[in-house]
């Protein structure tokens, strides 16, 4: 089975940075899309974003990130089946 490079965050609660070991986990993985909807979506991407590029601005893959106020959990789970990646991927729902 193959690890979905394609996720939708769904943030019920907001963010904190308690959830950071839970995004560096998502980079290990080397996700390709990252899309955050729901509570505090524009502040998960920020954080993701930070988290990719590091301190030193250095970074050894591109991540595309997303967020997405105003829109449904089916709508971002639909961009995210027909976003392009290199590699075919399944779309991962992560709820918070």
């Amino acid at each position: 089975m193959t690890t979905a490079k394609k996720i939708v965050l769904v943030s019920k609660a907001g963010y904190d940075p308690s959830h950071d070991d839970l995004l560096r986990g998502l980079i290990a993985r080397k996700i390709g899309l990252f899309c955050a909807v729901g509570v505090d979506c524009e502040l998960w991407e920020d954080v993701m974003d930070e988290l990719v590029v590091g301190p030193t601005g250095d970074y050894e893959w591109h991540v595309t990130t997303t967020s997405h106020p105003d829109e449904t959990t089916a709508e971002v789970v639909e961009f995210a089946e027909m976003f392009y990646l290199d590699e075919p991927s399944d779309v991962e729902v992560i709820e918070v």
